[in-house]
């Protein structure tokens, strides 16, 4: 097999990551930049290194400001929430809607998997669409948990009794695995937009969700095995709304529900790093670095042997599953590598020495906002166009041909965004998720101390935050713009 042979590959596979788990990931057209990228690039990091020196210059002590939240809970939308009656309506509608995508995935159109709504709804709709939801608003999902939602259903079931008890070392741990499982199904899988496949892998999910919850109880599997519960859990601590465990509905500022300072086993650690480094894995397969890398790769399995073993389809699978399983591993060392070095600049302050998993379960939540700003500038061309596919799920939600309400056979329109408008989004969501994330981080450095001795250690995150607002950017920039 030729280099050239190798470089067409190549750009097929990285086409077929964005059919397969995004349809049309890549915008139509290409905007010109007034100015080189760099500069952009540059002043992005600019304002984050900035922001970082206005809060040490004039920003000492360690109250989280605003950390006021204002209790809506006797509105008529607190009452909608707190309500029994709307929430037993709300679950029972999770059922019937998750029973209706399973029999559409098994039954629906196998032909054309654009026509079957389940990948559309799995995909679209829920991932992305849900993950704004949960970030922009409030977390929304414990109310249509269709998981939780079926024992909650079904009389005398263990909502909150475990019936045994979860082991402390366990952690969230069964999520971080899980979570792994979707981003390779999302990203690797090459029949992730086949509906019965689609539809089988749930079911499998479903059943090892509930198998949790029938041993360990419903509510302790939600927090440490259910792996959207936690991760959407994540994304509404950064959202303006809020449900206490009393049932009382506050309003925030964004971001504030990450400031409470309450430490997380390391597991929580790595799956909020993971969560943010298979978010920026999925924009890096569609940079000319990975296309030459993918190329370079397939190269040196064709001279092994292992391309005749494989297959172009298994060989592609090898080298995508490889690169996702890396990403992890680089960001969650590089993330500890910087803790353990504030860590000891800490030390050298005087502070009690601490050890660098001490530091990032300290941390971790600084990289929240800067997960939901990526996940944000990475996927609203995706709602945005492929969204509107649903609207014609509406009327022929099998792809057998019916038009029940008059919209089958609607096609996306992709002049709904322009790449200029994508890009100015894009930057700044990204800036404005780091400059949250120094905020957050210096209050985390400021929680049980005071004054300028709290500035040095905090710099190695610092040059990680900017150096990853320079990287986000240059990622997301590649398929916009005219460089």
């Amino acid at each position: 097999m030729s280099r050239a042979a190798c470089a067409s590959l190549a750009g097929l596979g990285v086409l077929s990551v964005a059919s397969d788990a995004a349809w049309g990931h890549a915008i139509v057209q290409r905007y010109d930049l007034p100015v080189p990228l760099w500069y952009y690039l540059a002043g992005a990091g600019l304002v984050v290194a900035l922001t970082f020196v206005v809060l040490a210059a004039f920003r000492r002590d360690a109250a989280p400001v605003p950390s006021r939240s204002l209790d809506i809970s006797r509105t008529w939308l607190g009452r909608l929430v707190a309500g029994e009656v709307p929430a037993r309506i709300l679950a029972i509608l999770a059922v019937v809607v998750f029973v209706f995508l399973i029999v559409a995935g098994l039954l629906g159109t196998q032909e054309d998997p654009l026509a079957n709504i389940l990948p559309a709804f799995v995909w679209i709709a829920w991932w992305v669409g849900l993950g704004f939801v949960c970030a922009l608003v409030g977390n929304i999902w414990p109310a249509v948990n269709p998981w939780a939602a079926v024992p909650a259903l079904l009389p005398g079931s263990p909502r909150r009794g475990a019936l045994r008890r979860v082991p402390s070392w366990v952690g969230v741990w069964p999520a971080v695995f899980l979570y792994l499982c979707f981003a390779w199904a999302e990203l690797v899988w090459p029949n992730n937009t086949a509906p019965a496949s689609l539809a089988s892998v749930i079911l499998i999910y479903s059943a090892v969700t509930w198998a949790g919850m029938a041993r360990y109880g419903v509510e302790p599997w939600l927090k440490c095995g259910e792996t959207f519960s936690v991760v959407f859990g994540l994304f509404g601590r950064f959202a303006p709304l809020t449900r206490t465990a009393q049932g009382r509905l506050l309003l925030r500022h964004y971001g504030s529900g990450l400031a409470d300072g309450r430490k997380a086993p390391i597991s929580m650690v790595v799956l909020v790093v993971t969560l943010l480094a298979t978010v920026s894995f999925d924009g890096f397969l569609h940079t000319p670095v990975w296309a030459r890398f993918y190329a370079a790769a397939l190269h040196g399995l064709y001279d092994l042997g292992w391309t005749h073993l494989l297959g172009n389809t298994g060989a592609r699978t090898l080298v995508f599953t490889t690169g996702l399983v890396l990403a992890p591993l680089c960001f969650v060392a590089l993330f500890l590598g910087t803790c353990r070095l504030m860590a000891h600049l800490e030390s050298r302050g005087g502070d009690p020495r601490r050890g660098a998993t001490d530091v990032a379960s300290s941390y971790f939540l600084t990289l929240v906002p800067i997960a939901i700003a990526y996940h944000l500038a990475h996927y609203l061309l995706l709602l945005m166009i492929e969204g509107q596919r649903l609207y014609g799920h509406i009327s022929d939600p099998f792809g057998a041909g019916w038009d029940l309400f008059g919209t089958a056979g609607v096609t996306p329109d992709p002049t709904v965004v322009d790449a200029r408008s994508l890009w100015l989004f894009s930057l700044f969501v990204i800036v404005a998720g780091h400059v949250i994330a120094v905020w957050l981080a210096h209050l985390a450095a400021h929680r049980g101390r005071g004054g300028s001795a709290v500035v040095a250690p905090q710099l190695p995150m610092l040059i990680l935050m900017v150096g990853y607002t320079i990287f986000s950017l240059w990622i997301i920039g590649q398929p916009i713009v005219e460089v």
